[in-house]
């Protein structure tokens, strides 16, 4: 019994922390996408559009 308070503590401390870790990933990959595709949009290279993006998304989901 004491061993599974023990993991039920120790995962509760772990989840929050996973989760903070997860949303600064997710941010943190939006912001340099974003200076990414100004960058390219800055210097003229073609940028595809968002629906181009996500038809290669469904694209190479398929191939798997």
């Amino acid at each position: 019994m004491s061993r599974i308070r023990r993991f039920s503590r120790a995962l509760s401390g772990f989840l929050p922390q996973l989760g903070v870790a997860l949303i600064k990933t997710i941010l943190t990959s939006l912001v340099v996408g974003f200076v990414v595709v100004s960058l390219m949009h800055y210097m003229g290279v073609p940028v595809p559009t968002p629906a181009d993006l996500v038809r290669g998304v469904v694209r190479l989901v398929r191939l798997t």
